[in-house]
């Protein structure tokens, strides 16, 4: 509700300019519906749109919806019914009124309506579809037209002396001069962007060479591991520098695409700074003759900070891959080495990796069993149990019972030793003493008050027999009731 009455008041002045002559005298002036701001439309599941003026709110659409349908009910916001979607794009102003007015949708069914499923409804429909055409829309001009701010100032221009003709005519004929400076400002911006524009499109060409060639890489090292897996001794040393080669390969393309957008990006950024910093002795003056500075980098600057962040990955996934293939190429060729030796030295061999292996899952065990001998932790202001992580930790306790009890567990013994008599206690606490703590949990959390939604959801999985899930849950509701 907070954030539908700061939004309402960041837009009030939209609406008063807005609003048709003779709108205060009736003594409210909401009492009407009025579209020219927009609209709050609803629809039931199974039942028709229904759409109000923004004026009167979403409460007005729901209300009108809830009366036609069943839930779940779907809301969304619409732009002026006389404004175009270029004038919508077009408009930095209205753009924000309108986004407003969809957070204002989405507020009213989380916190007023309070029902999830109508604001995953919401946000899963006509709204998303809404914000994808106009992002789609941008995209289309920011993609088929060169920067034209000194052409969005004309146009901001014209349309103010069309609406305000005289008064606004003699203003521009007093600004003449400032004019002259922005108009200046604005060519001088339109010449210094026009080869970053450049650099842009062939860093974004080139990011799309690369990416289109991530499936042909996955084959080649897949084709490498077949070649690694049939080689002898002596094909493996072959291999071994196939797949280094390919590992360099595939960081070379993006450590030259990575320090391209890099260098691009500071840039962008040192002429975004210079922009601003000359138009800043003529803010007062664009926002008199209701001009709105044009945003010439920010989506520039998204897009390669996207395909930087996904050249990282790449490489990151590449090189995960290669050492995995040069492991198996090593453990390969030790196999083989093994396989040229006599019958003794390959049961020593075969001894000792068991001995190893035993220890280790030895080690493993006690420190298990260390772990769920210990109680679980508590909250810091609160002193409830947090129980998800002993819950995993019970879980995977009672997840090794059938390797402890196999025929064959010879060599896991020492570590089955430690763990076979905290079995039957792992379960019982799993079936009941976790689930206990939890409601228990939830109940001290009803009685100080905390919101409803998030114990309700813990114990919806804890009635659902997920007591994991459940657990997880609570911890986060205990973490939320103490701000941490």
């Amino acid at each position: 509700m907070r954030k539908r009455t700061r939004r309402l008041g960041a837009i009030l002045a939209v609406a008063l300019a807005a609003a048709a002559p003779g709108a205060m005298a009736s003594g409210c002036l909401w009492e009407r519906g009025d579209d020219s701001l927009g609209s709050f439309c609803a629809a039931p599941s199974g039942g028709e749109e229904h759409c109000v003026g923004a004026n009167l709110g979403p409460g007005s659409a729901w209300s009108k919806a809830e009366k036609d349908g069943a839930l779940p009910i779907e809301m969304w916001a619409t732009w002026p019914s006389d404004m175009t979607l270029d004038e919508l794009v077009g408009s930095p102003y209205w753009l924000e009124a309108w986004r407003g007015h969809l957070e204002e949708a989405a507020d009213y069914v989380r916190d007023d309506a309070r029902n999830a499923e109508s604001l995953r409804a919401t946000l899963a429909g006509k709204l998303r579809g809404l914000l994808s055409e106009v992002r789609h829309h941008q995209q289309e001009i920011l993609e088929g037209e060169p920067v034209r701010a000194a052409d969005r100032f004309k146009e901001a221009m014209t349309a103010k002396a069309s609406a305000e003709k005289e008064p606004l005519a003699a203003a521009l004929a007093a600004d003449k001069q400032a004019m002259a400076v922005v108009q200046a400002i604005f060519d001088q911006a339109r010449s210094d962007a026009a080869p970053l524009r450049s650099r842009y499109a062939g860093a974004a060409s080139r990011f799309a060479t690369y990416r289109s060639a991530e499936a042909a890489e996955t084959a080649a090292y897949a084709a490498l591991s077949e070649q690694a897996s049939r080689s002898d001794s002596e094909g493996l040393d072959g291999a071994e520098q196939a797949v280094l080669a390919a590992a360099r390969e595939a960081s070379r393309a993006p450590n030259e695409l990575a320090a391209e957008v890099m260098t691009l990006s500071a840039e962008l950024q040192a002429f975004a700074a210079s922009f601003d910093e000359a138009l800043a002795p003529h803010e007062e003056f664009l926002a008199t003759h209701g001009a709105v500075a044009p945003d010439m980098t920010s989506g520039a600057l998204r897009s390669l900070s996207a395909m930087l962040g996904y050249a990282q990955r790449r490489v990151a996934r590449s090189d995960a891959t290669a050492t995995a293939l040069l492991g198996g190429i090593a453990m390969r060729r030790q196999a083989l080495r093994a396989l040229q030796m006599d019958k003794g030295a390959r049961e020593a061999i075969a001894r000792s990796r068991i001995q190893r292996a035993s220890e280790v899952f030895g080690e493993g065990a006690r420190a298990r069993a260390a772990a769920v001998s210990a109680p679980p932790p508590v909250s810091e202001k609160l002193g409830l149990p947090l129980l998800a992580e002993r819950c995993g930790e019970l879980l995977a306790l009672v997840q090794l019972r059938p390797l402890c009890e196999a025929a064959g567990a010879s060599w896991r013994e020492a570590g089955c030793a430690a763990l076979r008599g905290r079995f039957d206690a792992a379960e019982a606490e799993l079936r009941t003493g976790v689930p206990r703590k939890i409601a228990a949990g939830l109940s001290a959390l009803r009685e100080k008050g905390m919101a409803a939604a998030a114990l309700d959801a813990a114990q919806a999985r804890l009635d659902a027999g997920d007591v994991k899930g459940a657990a997880m849950a609570y911890d986060a509701a205990v973490r939320g009731a103490e701000g941490t």
